[in-house]
């Protein structure tokens, strides 16, 4: 990145967001001047007197004491953005000072506003020198161009409903908080090389175990702060421990996402009910990516050369989704056929004991040391002592994420009946999905 835009995304992290208050109009509507100021507006002379009214400082008060909402953008104690909302849904004035235009202050400001709005669907009418600006961030036009008290408008809509598709959106975000579930460290590999190729871009990247405890760290990130969901795909879903996870977010307003996953084959579309969840939550979604990695189930043999192959292509790919995500060319994907009923299967516990029968986990005592690696390592916290103190898994609580099994150092986890080899993409002292071990 040049020096030109690594101080600019330090000046867009230091951008605060809140409601304004009464005394600020007056510095609003100076905000606005100096933004119409820079613009060449095609309106009339009755268009003009009708905007100055409407921009009077008494004109913006009496809006918010009738319950319009006002949001302000606000770097070095200066307001330097305003988005005003009225209906609940309609976005009825957006402007950014043209000093502090190129920082994605006016997205953010838009969703913000459609985080919390509670229609199906957020509308503007956009001037036409507004019209380019609406169409990059996902409006899209919704009825023909008019003329009201001499100012010409198109009407546009935003599509709220998350199972409508939407157009590719870019990462603006200046850092991401990428949260990481891993069981055998394939996620793992994949989300450490799309944090490096993150830093490449700029961007500061921490990685943080996905844990239902740690939805708190969401709460603390600063405004510009995008956040990366890493998961392994699972019974066409994904495990109970990352929706545990998801369901633990706090509500997003506006806040970007972005989700990778790793699969043996087939994802079976899950990304659909993750981005209905989190669109519920008012998060922003940028879009999902799924990966082949090497299969960690059953092995009878190690396919060295094809895993290899696997990973080799698997982190090539995640470099190119991150040129994806900061060009605006990635996108989320939607509900395929069936998917719908495989999320909700997913939230029961009848594939998961399905497919503990199938991949039981049991104790060879001959090889065990009793190290407990096992129990303490476990997301579900299925493991327990038997009489001889020696591990037992809960087959009713077992998720079968296979971390237990890759991770046993001697090997010690897995069906006798059925012998498999043992599978892990690290060694455990690599596998650190911790803020203080970013690779």
């Amino acid at each position: 990145m040049t020096e030109a835009d690594t101080k600019k995304l330090k000046r867009a992290k230091s951008i605060k967001f809140g409601d304004m208050k009464l005394a600020q109009c007056e510095e609003v509507r100076n905000l606005i001047l100096d933004a119409v100021k820079s613009e060449n507006r095609n309106v009339t002379n009755e268009g003009r007197i009708a905007f100055e009214r409407y921009i009077s400082a008494v004109a913006i008060e009496n809006r918010a004491r009738m319950g319009f909402k006002f949001e302000l953008a606000i770097l070095d104690a200066r307001i330097v953005g305003v988005i005003e909302i009225r209906e609940v849904d309609r976005i009825s004035m957006l402007y950014v000072h043209p000093d502090y235009t190129r920082l994605g202050i006016g997205s953010r400001l838009v969703f913000r506003a459609a985080s919390r709005c509670a229609a199906s669907k957020l509308m503007t009418y956009a001037a036409d020198e507004d019209i380019g600006f609406y169409e990059r961030v996902g409006f899209v036009r919704c009825g023909d161009r008019s003329v009201v008290l001499g100012i010409p408008s198109t009407p546009y809509k935003l599509s709220m409903s998350p199972r409508d598709k939407k157009p590719p959106s870019k990462l603006r975000s200046s850092s991401v908080a990428l949260f990481v579930f891993s069981g055998t460290g394939n996620t793992l590999l994949v989300a450490r090389e799309v944090g490096r190729a993150l830093r490449d871009e700029g961007r500061d990247v921490h990685l943080y175990d996905m844990k239902a405890e740690n939805g708190e760290i969401l709460t603390k990130l600063d405004d510009d702060a995008a956040v990366g969901l890493a998961f392994p795909v699972a019974c066409f879903s994904t495990y109970p421990a990352v929706w545990r996870f998801v369901e633990s977010m706090p509500f997003g307003h506006g806040r970007e996402v972005f989700a990778l996953s790793t699969c043996g084959g087939f994802s079976g579309g899950m990304q659909g009910a993750l981005g209905e969840v989190l669109s519920k939550k008012g998060y922003r979604l940028l879009s999902a990516k799924f990966f082949i990695m090497p299969g960690n189930y059953g092995n009878k043999a190690i396919p060295a050369e094809k895993n290899a192959h696997r990973v080799e292509k698997a982190l090539q790919d995640s470099r190119a989704f991150v040129s994806d995500i900061l060009a605006g060319t990635a996108s989320w994907g939607g509900y395929p056929w069936g998917a719908r009923f495989t999320h909700w299967l997913a939230q029961t516990r009848t594939p998961w004991n399905f497919f503990y029968r199938m991949f039981p986990i049991l104790t060879d005592k001959t090889k065990c040391t009793r190290c407990y690696l096992c129990e303490r390592i476990c997301p579900a916290y299925a493991i327990t002592k038997d009489g001889d103190g020696y591990p037992f898994v809960e087959p009713r609580v077992c998720e079968s994420c296979q971390r237990c099994v890759g991770f046993c150092p001697s090997s010690a986890l897995g069906n006798p009946k059925k012998p498999a080899v043992q599978y892990r993409a690290m060694d455990y002292d690599e596998f650190k999905i911790t803020e203080s071990k970013n690779r």
